[in-house]
């Protein structure tokens, strides 16, 4: 099925923005329930978190001024497996009618430049093993499969080109 071009802008979110980011993951992650949170309020609280881990590193997808989707990464994580400060990617979110047209890969594009900003060399994040769609996506960006725990695997990117 061919999808009609959309026009999207990507911008960095607002504190104001974190209830209609809770709404956009519920609706992303339908199907995928068992890699989300699934109450509404557990939601809204996790999106709060993110908020405070990096509020720079949120950025939206826009149509018509709606939010349709979201990256949000952190450019202050550390890394356990890494044992430094890599740029972490906690959520991608499309809604279901927007993917497949190229918002994913311009979030990625731009939560990837602002990890390079912050002088981070390695962009990490786990992702459910049955989410194929997910991982094959990354895989797309040279993300590489780094090993897994119970049934998140965790994949990483070198952001200065060579394979991490």
């Amino acid at each position: 099925m061919r999808k009609e071009k959309v026009n999207f802008k990507i911008e960095r979110a607002k504190e104001e923005d974190l209830e209609e980011l809770a709404k956009v993951y519920l609706e992303g992650y339908r199907g995928l329930e068992e890699y989300s949170y699934t109450h509404p309020e557990d939601v809204r609280a996790y999106m709060r978190w993110l908020w405070r881990r990096d509020p720079e590193g949120i950025f939206v997808a826009k149509v018509d001024g709606r939010i349709v989707g979201f990256v949000a990464g952190d450019a202050n994580w550390f890394s356990k497996r890494e044992h430094k400060k890599v740029g972490a990617i906690h959520e991608i979110v499309i809604l279901p009618e927007y993917q497949g047209i190229g918002i994913g890969h311009a979030l990625m594009e731009k939560i990837l430049d602002y990890f390079r900003s912050k002088g981070l060399h390695i962009a990490e994040l786990w992702v459910g093993d049955e989410n194929h769609r997910a991982i094959e996506f990354y895989r797309n960006f040279g993300f590489r499969e780094k090993g897994q725990y119970n049934y998140w695997v965790r994949m990483t990117l070198d952001l200065n080109g060579s394979k991490a």
